[in-house]
């Protein structure tokens, strides 16, 4: 339930309101802990990181911002190359993401694009529905750590700049407060890595009144010599992104001033009738590509750009960050409600330092591609399916149980981006989505349709017991009946031609719900152990946490995440 607006103490400090810090607010906000929110700045202004990546939409799903997102949001659009010199011919057209038809498995495969600063406003309203709002032009200006707490430094700056000092105490804080980070500096974590001198870029957004049409992603130049691109927004309202970038542009004088922004970007099209309107904003830009050795240290962590920054390429630093916020969030909700001890916080690191560093390796390598001379077949400007993220895994997990698999094998192990290469799904991976699943009601009717995206929330396990016979199955809700009920949800999976006396069994299995796989896509989706009895525990940030044969293997991955039940 939303949390009344009250002066209720907070158990965690979110600095940074911004995706990254918005989304670990809202997930904890709905597990039930109180949470403030602080940022140094006002709201964000411009587009930014705009790519939603396909794994990020899932997890808006699960969070449900995700109708709110869709609403604005478009498809990418293709992209248009240019004729140089004379810059209004078409040279070619091609898809930099081609568009992939939905699958009942995956129903958000194509990425979205919708501006960090409409992404940042959605957030802001969903955590005003919990009674929590943004505190902008608050700044976090140290902090120290004691055993059981946080004692935080705020200051606030009114109208007339005048600065009003805050101390409070909090058992966690969490730095979502960007690549300047003072929580990750304060906390000493090393941030090694590249500044690349090689790279330099002006980036911005900038009205166009006229002489260019919105349904392409535009393009002039390319490689390292000068190239300027132009993208337009996902609504009608005349902004576009633009990104200028190569070694024969005077890059301080393009960033000088608006009127000098314009020429640049005229000299590169070598057109002229493009009209250009205000400049909402530009910024110099070298790309950085660094992480950190951890992702916390005691009672404080970090996310987002705190943690890892990278070049623009592949769109995954926005995506990357938001996703250290979902995986980070129940944890700290478990520890937080006396569930779960300390230590799980310590996967944080665990599990998300080889994703960064798979991340890292992967935008690099399309920086430095981007970087040679266009190629006829567009290459240099592709990006192949691991992009959208939905590879991305934690198979290296200590939490993980897997009776189908050894989870040490290299075959297994891959990288922390892609599938396994048996092509199989284990425990780390995402769960996959299952639609056309019946609800079994008390009169033993199939009526209700639902889909096991709309049953994953942020603020439980899910159980997913597949069985046909009760023989096999029953023994699993009784192991669960020793931990809190929020906790932990069952969930019955009867195959799709199941029959009154299967569904009878299932009436009386103990279980939160009971589902038909009538699409069969569950049955599918899901890897089945021999046996009569496949137990599939998914976490609530959509990752497999374990896929076992009986209570054995369930009692196994419970007692490495929860304490002992009661």
């Amino acid at each position: 339930m939303p949390l009344s607006p009250t002066s209720v103490s907070p158990s965690v400090l979110v600095v940074g309101a911004g995706p990254v810090g918005s989304v670990l607010a809202l997930t904890l906000l709905k597990n039930g802990i109180p949470v403030r929110i602080i940022d140094k700045a006002g709201p964000q202004i411009g587009q930014k990181g705009a790519g939603i990546q396909p794994r990020s939409l899932e997890m808006h799903h699960f969070l449900g911002t995700l109708p709110d997102f869709l609403d604005v949001g478009k498809v990418l659009p293709p992209c248009a190359v240019y004729k140089i010199p004379g810059g209004t011919e078409i040279l070619k057209t091609f898809e930099m993401i081609p568009y992939e038809e939905p699958r009942p498995d995956i129903p958000y495969i194509n990425a979205v694009m919708l501006g960090q600063h409409r992404q940042q406003s959605i957030l802001h309203r969903h955590l005003k529905k919990y009674g929590c709002e943004v505190e902008f032009h608050a700044e976090l200006r140290s902090f120290k750590q004691y055993d059981d707490h946080v004692l935080a430094t705020i200051i606030k700056r009114s109208f007339d700049g005048t600065e009003i000092p805050e101390v409070i105490k909090v058992p966690y804080v969490v730095g979502a407060d960007g690549a300047h980070s003072t929580i990750r500096r304060t906390l000493g974590l090393t941030f090694v890595g590249d500044t690349r001198d090689d790279v330099n870029m002006v980036i911005g957004d900038i009205e166009v009144k006229g002489g260019l049409d919105r349904k392409f992603w535009h393009l002039w130049g390319g490689g390292s010599a000068k190239m300027v691109t132009l993208i337009p927004t996902e609504v009608d309202d005349n902004i576009f992104t633009m990104i200028i970038a190569g070694n024969e542009i005077d890059h301080a004088n393009a960033v000088s001033g608006r009127d000098e922004l314009v020429k640049t970007i005229t000299s590169i099209t070598d057109r002229n009738a493009i009209e250009f309107g205000d400049l909402v904003w530009m910024s110099r830009y070298r790309p950085n590509i660094r992480m950190v050795n951890k992702f916390g240290e005691g009672r404080v962590f970090v996310a987002g750009d705190a943690a890892h920054v990278h070049s623009p390429t592949g769109g995954q630093g926005t995506n990357s960050g938001v996703q250290d916020s979902f995986n980070l969030g129940w944890k700290l909700a478990l520890v937080l409600k006396g569930f779960s001890s300390p230590s799980l916080l310590d996967t944080y690191t665990e599990e998300r330092l080889p994703v960064i560093a798979a991340m890292l390796d992967k935008s690099t390598f399309l920086l430095n591609r981007g970087l040679e001379k266009p190629r006829s077949d567009n290459s240099n400007w592709t990006r192949g399916a691991e992009f959208k993220q939905l590879g991305i895994n934690y198979r290296g997990s200590s939490t993980l149980v897997d009776e189908t698999t050894d989870l040490t094998k290299d075959l297994i192990r891959s990288d922390s981006y892609s599938l396994a290469s048996d092509g199989v799904v284990h425990a780390g991976d995402r769960a996959p989505q299952a639609p056309g699943l019946e609800v079994l009601h008390s009169d033993g009717n199939f009526t209700t349709m639902t889909s096991l995206f709309d049953i994953f929330k942020p603020d439980h396990h899910t159980v997913l017991i597949f069985s046909s016979l009760r023989s096999k199955g029953e023994e699993i809700p009784s192991e669960l009946r020793g931990y809190a009920k929020s906790l932990v949800e069952t969930v019955l999976i009867l195959p799709a031609l199941s029959q009154s006396e299967q569904i009878a069994s299932g009436q009386q299995f103990g279980v939160d719900l009971v589902l038909r796989d009538g699409g069969g896509h569950a049955y599918k989706g899901y890897p089945a152990l021999p046996g009569l009895c496949t137990v599939v525990v998914v976490r609530p940030d959509g990752i497999i946490g374990a896929i076992v044969g009986g209570v054995d293997g369930l009692r196994q991955y419970l007692s490495g995440v929860f304490l002992a039940s009661k």
